[in-house]
């Protein structure tokens, strides 16, 4: 069995495209569907649904799907025994991701992972700055982030929505908005370099700026500037929702919904050379959030 074509599978059902997979391992549109056609000729069934646009596994596809996984691992465990001499069962799960996220969303999450895989041992670094992960022996990053172009390998773990909220003793001293064209009358918190929020509705896209007295380059530090009565804050629903559950903050506009422009991801250097720890984790953790912030 060819173990390009089973990576050029793989990456093909993570894309939901097969040029953009072939153009990621090297390979001309051409050479890579006649790759794997021939997988699929090999093994005797269809593996993809292929359409103009994307791809979608068939039920034969995704019963193989995990076998492929785990030939792949073994494939680079056994790469990475050889040739970089390393004891790969003994080797520490380096991961890094945004603090709060982590304290929040992740830790709980970390910590099943580790009950249900006790030879494993995880190195957790917090940081919000994207760094080079292969300089830094990142195995796995997690990060927020408008996804760019890149030669990382990126898996979605959901969505990162946001919403506004205040707190209820700043509502009761200063009222209410209602609508997006209120908020010119309230002091906001603003995160990072935003000077404007975007809302959107189904027939339009409404922009409106904001100012106030505080900006901050952290989310937790902006929810609990709303706590404190500062003004209005666009914060992520992970990170405000023991906040409303406790009444500390209150969500306000529900009916005015804010463009929603980051995602959350799990990234790795390469798809190709992947350890079945990380490989294991970012599956995990798929299997874990399934899209739900």
């Amino acid at each position: 069995m060819n173990i390009d074509a089973l990576n050029l599978f793989m990456r093909s059902t993570e894309l939901g495209n097969i040029t953009a997979a072939g153009r990621e391992l090297g390979l001309a549109p051409s050479v890579a569907s006649h790759k794997l056609a021939k997988l699929e000729e090999y093994l005797g069934m269809r593996l993809l649904h292929r359409t103009t646009r994307q791809v979608s596994l068939t039920e034969d596809g995704a019963l193989f799907l995990p076998h492929a996984i785990r030939v792949l691992a073994a494939v680079d465990e056994a790469y990475l025994v050889a040739v970089k001499g390393k004891d790969v069962a003994k080797r520490v799960l380096r991961v890094s991701a945004p603090g709060s996220f982590a304290r929040m969303c992740l830790m709980p999450a970390i910590t099943r992972f580790l009950h249900a895989n006790p030879k494993l041992k995880i190195d957790l670094i917090l940081s919000d700055q994207m760094q080079d992960l292969t300089e830094i022996g990142i195995d796995v990053a997690i990060r927020i982030a408008a996804l760019k172009d890149s030669s990382l390998v990126a898996r979605k773990l959901g969505c990162d929505r946001r919403i506004l909220c205040a707190a209820p003793a700043y509502l009761q001293a200063h009222g209410e908005p209602t609508s997006p064209a209120e908020l010119v009358n309230h002091p906001c918190i603003l995160l990072g370099d935003e000077d404007h929020w975007r809302f959107v509705g189904a027939q339009s896209h409404e922009v409106t700026a904001i100012s106030g007295s505080l900006r901050v380059n952290c989310g937790e530090s902006a929810r609990l500037a709303a706590e404190g009565g500062l003004g209005i804050v666009s914060v992520s629903q992970w990170n405000v929702r023991a906040s409303l559950e406790s009444g500390a903050l209150v969500e306000i506009m529900p009916c005015c919904v804010l463009e929603q422009t980051r995602d959350i991801w799990a990234i790795y250097p390469s798809a190709r050379l992947i350890s079945s720890k990380a490989r294991a984790f970012v599956e995990f953790m798929i299997a874990e959030f399934q899209g739900d912030f």
